[in-house]
């Protein structure tokens, strides 16, 4: 099982590690500038969480399809678990961003933390390459 998305005949597997998720649920997007999903997939941990990897096929997707993840789990700060299920995740494992074009670059935000990584400018979309930190 490769960690990412992964275009496969017929349709794209999603997987990701999320080790203390309880739940999660895949957003797909139609185009990158939706606020809201269109669909939303729960992943049930019986069928989609193999170890603390999550994962579902998802047929009839093509390439350059947008999406997202959302993750629930118990809030402990005091261990370092801060999870926020209103927060849309990234991918981590992801080799494009998409930014919506409401999206204003001069305002500060987690850039500060992608130290090591350089954005090359396809289109509406952002290829990510990861350097050295």
């Amino acid at each position: 099982m490769a960690i990412g998305a992964t275009l496969l005949e017929g349709g794209v597997n999603f997987s990701v590690y999320s080790k203390h998720s309880t739940e999660l649920q895949l957003l797909l997007f139609d185009h990158v500038d939706d606020e809201r999903p269109a669909p939303v997939v729960p992943l049930d941990p019986a069928e989609h969480r193999s170890y603390h990897y999550w994962h579902v096929f998802v047929p009839g997707l093509k390439p350059g399809q947008v999406y997202a993840y959302r993750a629930r789990a118990p809030r402990l700060p005091e261990r370092g678990l801060t999870y926020d299920p209103d927060k849309v995740l990234l991918d981590p494992y992801a080799r494009l961003l998409a930014i919506p074009r409401r999206y204003d670059a001069r305002r500060p935000f987690a850039r500060r933390k992608l130290r090591g990584v350089t954005e090359e400018r396809r289109g509406g979309h952002h290829e990510l390459r990861l350097g050295r930190r």
